[in-house]
């Protein structure tokens, strides 16, 4: 009996042993699970930290530089603000100025139009003084120097011709002595308005050359062009019908012409086709004179 009780309790406490080894290998199974999801959990955390932590660097960066940019914001605001009550207070000092010039003003206004008349007669006056010839009221040589540099520069660029007519009035010392000076000078009048009233657009010019001698730019003009112009000169002068008992070569004042034409360099003076012209009209006065003469180069 006691061997059947001994057996049973021995068993009992087998399967008892056998009990608790499953129930601590399930409990430690279960720990293990355990850790290890505490783990996954500890790990899930460090990477939530590490990315709150990046997010946290990021905002201090943006608080910063919102920062900065509000500051700037401010300065910015402050800086207008006092340059509006600058221009303000300018604007105030310009308003009383103006006030002060209007009532200025109406108290010159009556005396400005006859001062401004006053001033333009003289500047035209001082014009005429510098470039007019005083006798025969045409261009001077002071005028033809200037003008024909001018036109010798533009027309170099411009890469066209421009022409140049010498006239000289035939016998003029001759005139003289048989009519006088005061006659001399009506007749040199007369020759100045034949010769300007021959030409017509605004860029040609006729001067007053020296003594009974004229002289006619005229740019953008050929042979051709200027051979028309200087034969419409000598008809203009013959019309006159200016008598000089002392000419050789006809009852009335007559005009001898030398004419050149050259397409013009910018390194060189005009020089060479003033001479070119002088020539030119030398040659017709050898030739009876009365006439007109083109020199070719």
């Amino acid at each position: 009996m006691w061997a059947n009780c001994y057996k049973i309790v021995d068993i009992n406490g087998h399967k008892s042993m056998e009990t608790e080894n499953h129930r601590l290998a399930g409990t430690e199974q279960l720990l293990a699970v355990t850790i290890e999801s505490l783990q996954q959990e500890i790990n899930d955390l460090k990477t939530q930290n590490h990315e709150l932590r990046e997010r946290l660097s990021a905002k201090t960066v943006q608080e910063e530089q919102i920062s900065k940019a509000n500051y700037g914001l401010q300065i910015e605001i402050l800086e207008r603000q006092q340059t509006e009550t600058a221009l303000r207070l300018l604007l105030e000092r310009l308003v009383h100025e103006k006030n002060d010039l209007e009532i200025l003003l109406d108290t010159t206004t009556s005396h400005s139009d006859t001062i401004e008349a006053l001033m333009y007669d003289k500047a035209l006056s001082l014009a005429r003084e510098v470039t007019i010839d005083g006798m025969t009221q045409i261009a001077n040589r002071r005028a033809f120097d200037q003008r024909l540099a001018t036109e010798w520069q533009r027309l170099a660029r411009e890469e066209m011709p421009i022409a140049l007519l010498l006239c000289d009035v035939d016998f003029f010392k001759r005139f003289n002595d048989r009519y006088g000076h005061p006659a001399g000078d009506d007749c040199l009048r007369a020759v100045a308005k034949a010769i300007e009233s021959s030409i017509r657009r605004p860029a040609d010019l006729a001067a007053r050359y020296g003594g009974e001698e004229f002289a006619v730019i005229l740019p953008n003009t050929n042979r051709d062009g200027a051979t028309f112009i200087a034969e419409k000169i000598c008809r203009s002068v013959n019309e006159l019908k200016i008598a000089h008992e002392a000419s050789y070569v006809g009852d009335y004042v007559s005009v001898s012409i030398g004419i050149a034409a050259v397409l013009p360099e910018r390194q060189v003076s005009p020089r060479g086709l003033i001479e070119s012209a002088d020539r030119a009209l030398y040659l017709a006065k050898d030739q009876g004179r009365n006439g007109f003469v083109f020199n070719v180069q």
